[in-house]
């Protein structure tokens, strides 16, 4: 990567120190990527796909400040990191969110050495993500914005990310340390991209952190998450033109007038809101 590509990424996520290959700078990065590059599927929604190659994250997410989906975020995340001079690298976790029991390898994060310790990094999971890089320990509990995670060693699994819902620990993840290699996000990303029944083929959603806390959007349904104050504000988005609005207000998403039109007519195949039940 050259300084230019670093520019922009400085620019596009606001990043205005001097960086550092040190805790505080992976720490910045790593929260100012979430509120200012949103998580979203439109693209794969759209039966557009999802290219991973450096130019095409690019000019998708930096030139047109777009947004993304996992493998688009965390690739990005993972290029602007070694970049840096960052030791990083990816690795791909089976999600068990809504499931079970853990699903395939089809999602990365970033696991990235550093001062002693692993940490791991995940700027594209989506409404459940954690705002900081966490530290690999073990049935230690991590606050942030008043949400808790905790990282749970199993024998088979390796470790589960768990997050604490109605005081309960709901499994989000769960991985090995095993570096991935270019081809397995290519494979897993062809088939979360391209089969017909997979959930970003057949929903919209996404999320963007805030500093009081997080935005997100299921299908027609946005939400607003005060989490210092513990409110939340619902909105049910039925209008093609209105939605549009709403991508812009909460998520910084402008679709150019080809995106518009490949959008308009997927539209309506998105679940009404009393069938929506997503978070």
């Amino acid at each position: 990567m050259t300084n230019d590509f670093l520019d922009l990424y400085f620019e596009r996520i606001r990043y205005r120190q001097s960086p550092r290959v040190n805790l505080q700078t992976l720490r910045d990065l790593h929260l100012l990527h979430l509120q200012h590059i949103p998580y979203e599927n439109i693209d794969v929604f759209c039966h557009q796909g999802a290219k991973l190659d450096p130019e095409t994250l690019t000019r998708k997410i930096l030139l047109r400040r777009r947004g993304g989906y996992c493998f688009e975020q965390n690739g990005l995340f993972f290029m602007a990191l070694t970049a840096l001079g960052f030791r990083c690298h990816p690795n791909m976790v089976r999600v068990h969110r809504n499931r079970p029991q853990p699903g395939g390898r089809t999602h990365q994060v970033n696991l990235v050495e550093l001062e002693g310790e692993t940490w791991l990094c995940d700027v594209g999971f989506g409404g459940s993500g954690f705002r900081e890089p966490l530290p690999l320990q073990a049935e230690v509990e991590f606050e942030q914005m008043g949400e808790i995670y905790r990282l749970h060693e199993h024998d088979v699994h390796g470790f589960y990310l768990q997050k604490k819902m109605d005081q309960e620990w709901q499994p989000l993840y769960t991985f090995r340390i095993e570096p991935a290699l270019p081809i397995d996000m290519e494979m897993a990303n062809f088939y979360t991209s391209t089969n017909p029944d997979y959930m970003f083929r057949n929903a919209i959603l996404g999320t963007r952190m805030t500093d009081r806390g997080r935005v997100t959007l299921s299908d027609h349904i946005f939400k607003v998450f005060d989490l210092t104050r513990g409110t939340l504000e619902k909105t049910t988005v039925i209008d093609f033109e209105a939605y549009l609005d709403n991508l812009r207000k909460h998520l910084g998403v402008e679709l150019d007038e080809a995106e518009q039109a490949l959008f308009r007519a997927r539209f309506p195949t998105l679940k009404p809101p009393a069938e929506e039940s997503r978070p």
